[in-house]
């Protein structure tokens, strides 16, 4: 007699030890998949109008009207205005984040450059230094897929600058307006020609 077929094993539920997956929105700008996650909570419209502001005055004005459409819609409540009020905040502190990272990875790109042509350098002086040993009368080198040229040239070369005479220095002189000791003058009653104070309420988002 035939044996009954085995019953079908349940799929295996993953461990409740597991960790959680981690939510790339807490990564900060650590990645731009992260910065692209974090956008994408955030109204289209704050976007669009965020893309307009390009320098271009009408592109300026259309993302003004945006923003103004954005949180004047009729019948909008106090409450509602002021959340919309904060998702414009969230898509600043996007942006903000997005500049973070672009400036950090423009620094490490910089760093990167720069050791490169430290290290083209280098090997053009060290090859140099062999091939003028070897051929030290040869003012040109013909390689195959390169040519190698040299030209006399002088330069001045200071060992110790304290040294150098007087009248062997370029005395370079700029002003600017001390505007510091303007805002004194004018808050004290003195009329400052070509200046102003002018007072502004400067906002922070947290």
């Amino acid at each position: 007699m035939s044996s009954a077929p085995a019953s079908p094993q349940p799929a295996r539920q993953p461990s409740s030890t597991q960790p959680p997956a981690e939510d790339p929105r807490g990564k900060g700008a650590s990645s731009l998949y992260a910065l692209g996650i974090q956008a994408q909570d955030i109204a289209g419209e704050i976007a669009l109008a965020a893309e307009l502001l390009d320098g271009d005055p009408e592109n300026e004005a259309t993302a003004i009207s945006l923003i103004e459409t954005y949180l004047e819609a009729q019948g909008h409540t106090h409450a509602l205005i002021e959340s919309k009020a904060d998702n414009i905040c969230r898509y600043v502190d996007h942006l903000a984040a997005t500049a973070k990272f672009r400036k950090e990875q423009g620094r490490r790109l910089i760093e990167l450059a720069e050791e490169d042509e430290r290290r083209a350098q280098q090997l053009t002086d060290y090859m140099l230094k062999v091939l003028t040993t070897l051929f030290p009368d040869q003012p040109k080198f013909s390689l195959p897929t390169h040519e190698l040229r040299s030209r006399r040239s002088e330069a001045v070369e200071i060992d110790d600058e304290d040294l150098i005479p007087d009248d062997m220095f370029r005395i370079r002189t700029s002003r600017s307006p001390d505007k510091t000791a303007i805002k004194a003058a004018i808050k004290a009653g003195q009329e400052i020609v070509g200046a102003r104070l002018v007072s502004k309420t400067n906002w922070s988002i947290k």
